[in-house]
């Protein structure tokens, strides 16, 4: 818990759910410190990886369906952080969308037979007419705009439906199944990954991929891929105004390994994987030395062996909210 007497510089407009969620002590500040991994892409010499390993070695995990996902509406906490939709980011991500919707069952789709009952196609003739003009799309999905990347100008995109304050695929409380993604669910019941049931945008988080391309000294064109914590501020303005959100939150820093070997699956698709194998060398060096540094501490009997950082991880810039969390369970188990 903060210090009331010395209230924590939160990082947003004083008033705001961001504010007060940090000043409560129920999320940790966003503005940390964080240790960064660069190297170039093994299988492309003009392409710079850049990995947050602050993020990639916390123990963060997602709560969406337990009583641990506050959500980021109060007033709808089932439905966690799937309020507004998904946008769809091209064709591929709509087509396989497509074919999963097309095998869930009223038992994996709590609103399954209200919006088939949507006005929209059936599902396979797309979203286009012949002479390409918009069409209605599939019931669970609608036209909106989204800004484009390079122009910033309101482009026709999209999104899933959103159905009595949430996204369409988002199983609430009470449903027979359980709440949480209806793709998600399904996913994991028969065994395809998450980065094929799910939209792109969705099977990201927590993790935020940004590319911008920059020129070498030697006037060579670099493309850089960053990997970091997808934060409040990733969702735009609108951030500072969720009621909640997870990644700053100690109760969802409770996994038993580091972020990069659970999210293995979601990283191998956002860097490749011969880059995923430099990454997750790294980070295996980084825990085995913590392990080997913490034994050394045990047998001297001190709790602030130098070198040693608090989450037992060595010369690390450690996640607040991993280290909070950790403090909350040694206080638990005194």
């Amino acid at each position: 818990m903060n210090d009331p007497a010395h209230p924590p510089a939160t990082g947003f407009p004083d008033g705001t759910p961001a504010d007060l969620s940090i000043r409560a002590g129920q999320e940790m500040p966003e503005d940390h410190p964080r240790e960064w991994l660069e190297f170039v892409d093994p299988a492309d010499p003009e392409h710079i990886i850049q990995i947050d390993l602050t993020w990639l070695l916390s123990s963060y995990r997602c709560r969406f369906g337990t009583d641990a996902c506050r959500g980021i509406d109060a007033a709808n906490p089932d439905v966690g952080c799937c309020v507004h939709g998904a946008f769809l980011t091209d064709d591929d991500d709509h087509g396989a969308l497509t074919e999963i919707a097309a095998q869930l069952t009223d038992d994996d789709w709590q609103l399954r037979a209200e919006v088939l009952g949507l006005s929209g196609t059936d599902g396979v003739d797309g979203t286009r007419g012949e002479d390409g003009e918009e069409a209605a799309p599939e019931p669970w999905l609608v036209w909106d705009e989204l800004d484009d990347e390079e122009t910033g100008e309101p482009q026709p995109a999209l999104k899933t439906r959103v159905l009595r304050g949430a996204c369409v695929f988002a199983n609430r409380k009470g449903f027979h199944s359980g709440p949480g993604c209806a793709l998600h669910g399904w996913a994991l019941r028969h065994d395809v990954p998450l980065t094929v049931a799910k939209p792109e945008v969705c099977w990201q988080l927590p993790l935020r991929r940004t590319e911008e391309w920059e020129t070498r000294p030697d006037g060579v064109d670099m493309l850089r891929t960053t990997v970091t914590e997808y934060t409040r501020r990733g969702w735009g303005a609108g951030g500072e105004d969720f009621d909640w959100y997870c990644t700053a939150d100690p109760d969802c820093h409770t996994g038993s390994t580091g972020l990069w070997e659970s999210s293995a699956e979601e990283l191998r698709e956002l860097i490749g994987e011969d880059a995923y194998q430099v990454v997750a060398g790294h980070c295996r060096d980084r825990e085995v030395l913590a392990a080997q540094l913490a034994q050394v501490a045990q047998v001297a009997q001190s709790a602030a062996f130098p070198g040693l950082a608090p989450s037992g991880r060595p010369l690390l810039t450690i996640h607040p909210a991993t280290v909070e969390a950790q403090r909350r369970a040694t206080q638990a188990n005194l």
